[in-house]
């Protein structure tokens, strides 16, 4: 009975029906969903199908121009098919049917979209572009199958099979890495077409030996996670996390609710984990391989949610969803419960997590938008799926702005970027964040050379602090150790004491959002909008000299993976150097909001500004605001 891929044709408990659907879509947050999904799919009608050359808001001119078969066009073309046959479904309007089946020809026309691969991507059939188009057009069938003759049935199973199927079934014969991976590479490809199969059902002849390749290796990937949910790549790739979740929602209805894997481990572990690692006002943290302000992926939330019954991530969904935006899935209108009422989170505002990347964030509270301070770092090890040289970076929002941050990722991914010369990007080096170097010398790069966290310990109110040993990542190294302590609400010290008897000169960046106002003798103010933060960098060892210095992409490490030239960021970062072969640095922070700054001054025992004063011993670190104070040994 069709449909049966995220709705069902009839009632069946604990599944979506279409007359459930119809329902639900009159009022509150599921009317909001459909009201966009509809106005969307009214403006498409009015316009050409897409093709990749095609330029629209949100499109980079350089893909246009290349006509290149990038995530954007191929994710505005999938989800205009996937839209329009949803809108059919619900309100048995064929003009929507009609332009479904017209973006389908378009993308099934060798003339108009050549192959469903990226041109960067050589040395195979298909690749993560006929993961997603397999997966939405075969959805789209399963929603439009009812309103379908034979004739244009066979046409799209025709056109998904010679585009997508068979190409990617002559992939895995010849034994493409991403067949048996562990990233985004295999739960696009091979879980795209795991829902094809599912999809597809006996239309297709493969549909059964699709699901079988599939199934296991979306189930084993699971095991690549983290003990507590830790994703096994970098935080700004969470939101691949959906992928899997897609085909076992799938899954889900195509077996009539027969197995629900969504509510299992480690999924809406994951989703708690994302939570911590999510910043307001609503962006993924910036570490590894990532775009500044990246939302979080709301519909997996919602799809857990329902699957769990669990409110607090129906609160992270219902506020971090954007149901006007140009590119949300369908699919989201239908993972919504209604029903499912939300709850502000009652987790711990910090939380150290030990797997993978060893995420660490603390929040002066769960505010969605404005939070007044949020400290986030990581430790991590030197081969992190999609991670950088970043072991012990430590960043810091307020309000809902950025303040001391990480650049992120390049404009877009270099040819060579995954390859030995990563490192000439300082998006991946030591030089694009703010930790320590040595004489210039990059960390280590082996899954061994890993940052231990040593203690943490966090307090609702009150803040908390961490401490991380990041000696095994760099090379002639006696100790190195991070002492970071937030005292709620605006409070933040970072110590760090290392012994390396080889270097001459060590050096400590601080990023900032915008050219900070600075003077040599080591304070500084950044700004951003109505957010600041006040900070003094000192050292108890050495003389420390501070510059404010600019990144640059040098020749011929500044282009596009298609050539063409990057423009420049020119991101700002102040310099603080110190020579010996000991190092004691402790930088001081102080977020505020609105215009005036203050500075920190010395005081008979340490350092104050406002109400907060910290103090450092030979043994303990001392960091108080207001009524706050946290003594951590040293």
């Amino acid at each position: 009975m069709r449909p049966h891929i995220f709705v069902t044709a009839d009632p069946i408990d604990g599944l979506r029906s279409v007359e459930s659907v119809r329902q639900a879509i009159t009022s509150g947050h599921a009317k909001r969903l459909w009201d966009a999904q509809l106005a969307i799919a009214e403006q498409e009608l009015a316009n050409k199908v897409y093709e990749p050359g095609d330029r629209f808001p949100g499109r980079d001119e350089m893909s246009a121009r290349h006509a290149n078969r990038d995530y954007t066009v191929v994710h505005r073309a999938g989800t205009r098919a996937l839209r329009a046959a949803l809108i059919n479904l619900i309100t048995e309007d064929t003009r929507y049917r009609d332009d479904s089946l017209a973006q389908m020809e378009a993308l099934f026309d060798t003339a108009r979209w050549p192959e469903w691969r990226d041109i960067a991507h050589k040395g195979m059939n298909i690749d993560l572009r006929a993961g997603q188009l397999s997966r939405y057009l075969s959805i789209a069938y399963d929603w439009l199958h009812p309103y379908l003759n034979q004739d244009q049935r066979e046409r799209i199973v025709e056109g998904v099979d010679r585009c997508g199927i068979q190409p990617y079934l002559q992939d895995v014969a010849d034994g493409v890495r991403w067949a048996n991976g562990t990233n985004n590479w295999m739960t696009c490809v091979v879980g795209g077409h795991g829902i094809a199969g599912l999809a597809l059902s006996d239309d297709h002849p493969q549909s059964q030996d699709l699901i079988d390749y599939a199934h296991p290796r979306l189930n084993a990937y699971f095991d690549r996670y983290g003990p507590e949910g830790e994703f096994n790549e970098s935080v700004s790739y969470a939101n691949a996390h959906a992928l899997p979740l897609l085909y076992f929602s799938a899954h889900r209805y195509a077996s009539g609710g027969g197995e629900n894997r969504i509510a299992a481990f480690p999924i809406p572990d994951t989703c708690r984990w994302m939570m911590y690692f999510t910043l307001p006002p609503g962006h993924v943290v910036p570490f590894g391989d990532s775009h500044i302000g990246r939302p979080p992926s709301a519909p997996m939330f919602a799809a857990v949610a329902e699957a769990t019954r669990d409110p607090e991530l129906q609160w992270f969904y219902l506020e971090h969803s954007v149901p006007d935006d140009p590119d949300a899935d369908p699919w989201e209108l239908l993972w919504f419960d209604p029903t499912l009422e939300p709850r502000e989170p009652t987790i711990p505002r910090g939380r150290a997590y030990q797997g993978h990347s060893q995420n660490i964030s603390v929040r002066s509270s769960w505010d969605p938008k404005a939070a007044e301070c949020v400290v986030y770092g990581k430790g991590g090890h030197g081969s992190e799926g999609h991670g950088n040289h970043d072991s012990g970076q430590v960043c810091i929002d307020a309000y809902g702005k950025r303040l001391i941050t990480d650049p992120g990722s390049p404009p877009g991914y270099p040819a060579d970027f995954f390859g030995e010369n990563r490192y000439r990007y300082y998006n991946a080096s030591v030089l694009g964040h703010n930790v320590l170097m040595f004489d210039g010398e990059e960390m280590k790069s082996e899954r061994t050379d890993c940052a231990t966290i040593l203690d943490s310990h966090f307090e609702d109110g009150e803040g908390g602090w961490w401490q991380i040993d990041v000696a095994a990542l760099y090379e002639g190294v006696e100790s190195i150790v991070r002492t970071v302590v937030y005292a709620a609400p605006c409070t933040v010290a970072v110590y760090d004491k290392a012994t390396h008897p080889d270097a001459s000169q060590v050096s400590l960046r601080w990023h900032s959002v915008s050219d900070p106002e600075w003077s040599p003798d080591g304070r500084f103010s950044v700004q951003n909008e109505d957010s600041g933060v006040d900070a003094l960098v000192c050292s108890q060892l050495a003389e420390i000299g501070v510059t404010l210095q600019h990144h640059a992409y040098a020749e011929p490490y500044n282009r596009f993976r298609l050539g063409d030239v990057f423009e420049q960021k020119h991101e700002p970062y102040l310099d603080c150097v110190v020579s010996g072969p000991d190092v004691s640095i402790l930088t001081l922070f102080r977020t505020r909001q609105g215009q005036s700054s203050e500075n920190w001054e010395e005081t008979s025992d340490g350092w104050s500004c406002g109400s907060s004063s910290v103090s450092l011993s030979s043994n303990e670190l001392t960091v108080t605001d207001g009524p706050i104070t946290w003594c951590v040994q040293v």
